[in-house]
């Protein structure tokens, strides 16, 4: 969803109106990532712009893209993304539940998500003791850090645990706007950090190449080897999981610290 940020930032920069992106059943898709954005709209006008999203999701089943995927959405429908960064608006109340919340937080911290999301695809999931490995490493150096994540899930030893003080989404992406760095695996908050301009760091699992979904904001480790990468394996691929389970977590505690200590 954040992708189609840009697009309408584009069709807005250049009309001078609002987007309704249409969905399923040629409904408004109303979701709650497009809450407060300044170009598009959740209602239908003389003074908006309709596009259809089923449009390049059919092109896009057919044809796989070769370039980043906000500049496969913006090209499809006849636009030059000037910047392929998302624009992600909070609202008033979020930012001031988030300044609460600071409040218990010291000045500088790490935000962690430990969990990648699964209903896609398994192959993107760094083993937890891995996680565990790379947090016992940076607390080390009297580094805070702080995880999010679905409340369910499993909680990292010797961090402070925010997940179930985040109700949604967007409030755990305008927490991470306040945090020193964010560490996860490619996802939706990695994109959300991009609209913020705080620091993330990612690792990218084998299955795809980073250039899809990169952006020059962000530091990374694609984990792959010569022998295999780019499966593009939505089902479980073992060959992608052994890459993850046997990636070497310790080799990037020097990059994460030199980019939380800029």
């Amino acid at each position: 969803m954040l992708f189609w940020t840009v697009l309408a930032r584009e069709v807005y920069n250049k009309h001078k109106k609002k987007v309704v992106f249409i969905g399923k059943k040629n409904q408004i898709i109303k979701d709650s990532i497009y809450t407060n954005n300044p170009h598009i709209s959740f209602e239908k006008t003389d003074n908006t712009i309709n596009i259809n999203l089923n449009r390049y999701r059919n092109f896009h089943l057919e044809m796989m893209q070769e370039e980043h995927g906000i500049v496969s959405r913006c090209n499809f429908y006849g636009y030059k993304p000037t910047n392929i960064y998302p624009v992600l608006n909070y609202t008033n109340k979020e930012e001031e539940e988030i300044k609460e919340l600071l409040k218990i937080l010291p000045e500088k911290f790490i935000c962690i998500e430990p969990h990648a999301k699964t209903s896609w695809t398994h192959n993107k999931s760094l083993p937890f003791e891995k996680w565990q490995n790379i947090v016992n490493e940076l607390i080390k150096h009297g580094i805070i850090i702080v995880q999010v994540s679905i409340p369910k899930q499993k909680l990292l030893d010797n961090v402070i645990d925010f997940r179930s003080k985040l109700s949604n989404f967007r409030e755990c992406a305008c927490l991470l706007k306040y945090c020193s760095l964010f560490l996860s695996t490619e996802g939706g908050l990695m994109h959300a950090s991009v609209a913020n301009n705080n620091k993330c760091y990612i690792l990218y699992p084998p299955m795809f190449h980073p250039k899809y979904t990169l952006y020059d904001r962000v530091k990374y480790t694609w984990i792959h080897s010569q022998q295999h990468n780019c499966c593009y394996k939505q089902n479980k691929c073992e060959e992608c999981l052994n890459l993850m389970k046997n990636f070497d977590e310790f080799s990037i505690i020097k990059d994460i610290l030199d980019l939380y200590l800029k």
